[in-house]
C-alpha cells in the first residue's frame, strides 16, 4: 500500500471530506498497523476522529514480554496522559529465550541471529535477577488509572482484524525475526515466577484489581503450588487478594513430580491460602494438567476443609481433572450457600466401587448419581457440562455425551425443569462386550 504523505493537500482534502462511518468502519478498520499509524497522522483532524477507534484497538488490553524494550514501552503508555486511561487489561505473556535453543541450533543460526539471542537471553536474565522487571511493571500498574484486569498467558491469542490474525507480545515478532525462531512460552517455572511477579508488583503499586487471568495452553504447563507463596504477613497484598472477584488458574500443583499419593495432607498448600485470603471472590476457574491424577484431588480436599471458604463465590469452573466422584461432588457442595453456576470441562470421573454409583444393571454410572446429589446439596441456577467422561473397573474410558449428539450443553433456570431434562439426555458410549475371547486376541495380532 502507498504510503500516505503528511504534506499533501490532496490527501487531507479527500480523505477529510469523507463521512466518518466510511472513514472509521470500511477503510481503517482493514488498513495494516503501519498504515494506519501514517493515516492518523496524516493530519490533525484525522488524528483526532480515529483516536477512539485506535486507542480501543491498541490500548485498551495489550500484551508484553518479560524483557527490558518490552516493559519499558508499558511504563511509557502507562505515562501517557490518555493512554493510561484507556489501557485496562494487562497480560504478561510467557516468551523466554531458553539456551537449549541456541544450544541445539547454533550450528543452523548465522552470527547475527546467533549474536541476537544471546543478547535477548542476557537481558531477560538481567533484568529478572535484577528485580527490575517487578520495578517497571510496579510503576507501570500505579500509573494505568482504569487497570481493571491482569493476567499471564503462553500462547498467541486469534482474532486480530488487521495484519497476520495473532495478538502477540509486544516485542516478540521483531525478536522472532532477528534470531530466526520463535521463543518458547512453555516453562512452568517460568509461569509460576511470572504470577508472583504480577502478584507482587500490584501490592507495591498500591492497585488491586477485580480479575486475575492465568490461561496456559501448552502441555503440561500450569502454575505450581509455589507459585502462590505468600511469605510474611502484607497489608498491601491483603487489599489486593481481598479486591479481586475473578481468578482464572491454570494449575499443575506438583509441577509434574510427586503425584503418587491421593492423600491431601502430605502436599504443600500455599495455593490454599491464597485462595482463603480471596475473601471478596465471586468466580473461580481452576484447570489443571489431566494427566495429574492426584493433584486435582488434594486441591480440592484441603479447600474443603476449611469451614467457610471464599464466602462469596457464586462461580466455580472446574476442567481437565480426574477426580473421584465424591471429591468432586463434596467440593462442590462445599460452596452451597452461595454458589450459583457450574461449569465442567473435561472432567473424568475414576472408578468408585460404591454400590450407588452404579445404575440398575450394576454398571458404573457415576454422573448422573453425582448431578442428582447436587440438584438436592445446592440452589444452582446455571450448569455448564462439556467432555465429560468415566473410567470403569478394568480402565475403559467411557465419554459421556448427549442424546442429541453434542459433547456440551448448557442449562439455566430452574434446576427442577432442567435437571430432568439433562439426566435424560444423558449418554454413556460404553465399549462393547466380547463374547469371544479369541476375537480379542485376533484383533491384537492384527494391530
Amino acid at each position: 500500500m502507498a504510503t500516505i504523505s503528511r504534506n499533501s493537500n490532496t490527501t487531507k482534502a479527500s480523505l477529510n471530506a469523507l463521512p466518518l462511518e466510511l472513514l472509521v468502519h470500511l477503510i481503517a478498520t482493514y488498513l495494516p498497523t503501519k498504515d494506519l499509524g501514517a493515516l492518523r497522522l496524516a493530519n490533525k483532524y484525522l488524528e483526532k476522529v480515529l483516536f477512539d477507534t485506535f486507542a480501543k484497538e491498541f490500548f485498551t488490553k495489550k500484551q508484553f514480554m518479560l524483557s527490558t524494550a518490552s516493559l519499558q514501552t508499558l511504563v511509557s503508555i502507562s505515562r501517557h496522559s490518555a493512554f493510561n486511561k484507556t489501557l485496562r487489561h494487562v497480560i504478561i505473556g510467557l516468551e523466554s529465550f531458553d539456551a537449549t535453543d541456541v544450544a541445539s541450533l547454533s550450528g543452523t543460526m548465522s552470527c547475527a541471529q546467533y549474536d541476537a539471542f544471546q543478547k535477548g537471553y542476557a537481558d531477560q536474565f538481567a533484568v529478572s535477577s535484577s528485580g527490575r522487571d517487578q520495578a517497571l511493571l510496579t510503576e507501570a500498574f500505579r500509573n494505568l488509572q482504569n487497570l481493571d484486569t491482569v493476567g499471564i498467558r503462553d500462547y498467541e491469542a486469534s482474532g486480530r482484524v488487521r495484519d497476520d490474525d495473532r495478538w502477540r507480545s509486544y516485542g516478540a515478532p521483531s525478536i522472532s525475526r532477528e534470531i530466526g525462531l520463535n521463543l518458547r512460552t512453555g516453562s512452568n517455572k517460568f509461569a509460576s515466577q511470572a504470577f508472583l511477579l504480577l502478584m507482587q508488583a500490584l501490592a507495591d503499586a498500591d492497585h488491586p484489581v477485580s480479575s486475575i487471568e492465568t490461561i496456559l495452553r501448552t502441555q503440561s504447563s500450569g502454575l505450581k503450588d509455589n507459585a502462590f507463596f505468600l511469605g510474611s504477613p502484607n497489608p498491601k497484598m491483603d487489599v489486593v487478594l481481598g479486591g479481586l472477584r475473578q481468578l482464572l488458574l491454570t494449575l499443575n500443583p506438583s509441577g509434574g513430580h510427586h503425584d503418587s499419593s491421593p492423600d491431601a495432607d502430605l502436599h504443600s498448600t500455599c495455593l490454599e491460602s491464597f485462595l482463603l485470603r480471596c475473601t471478596s471472590l465471586e468466580h473461580l476457574r481452576m484447570n489443571f494438567v489431566k494427566q495429574l491424577h492426584y493433584s486435582s484431588s488434594w486441591v480440592l480436599k484441603r479447600l474443603c476443609k476449611t469451614p467457610d471458604p471464599l464466602p462469596a463465590i457464586r462461580r466455580l469452573d472446574l476442567g481437565m481433572l480426574v477426580i473421584m466422584p465424591d471429591v468432586l461432588i463434596n467440593a462442590i457442595s462445599k460452596f452451597s450457600a452461595t454458589l450459583r453456576h457450574v461449569s465442567l470441562w473435561k472432567v473424568e470421573l475414576q472408578w468408585d466401587d460404591a454400590a450407588h454409583w452404579k445404575d440398575s444393571d450394576d454398571r458404573y454410572d457415576p454422573w448422573p448419581r453425582g448431578l442428582k446429589d447436587l440438584a438436592t446439596t445446592t440452589n444452582l441456577t446455571n450448569l455448564s457440562l462439556g467432555c465429560l467422561s468415566q473410567r470403569d473397573k478394568i480402565g475403559h474410558h467411557c465419554l459421556v455425551n448427549f442424546s442429541d449428539g453434542k459433547i456440551a450443553q448448557d442449562y439455566s433456570g430452574d434446576k427442577r425443569v432442567w435437571m430432568p431434562l439433562l439426566l435424560d439426555q444423558l449418554v454413556v458410549e460404553r465399549p462393547e462386550p466380547s463374547s469371544d475371547l479369541s476375537e480379542i486376541d485376533e484383533d491384537q495380532d492384527e494391530e
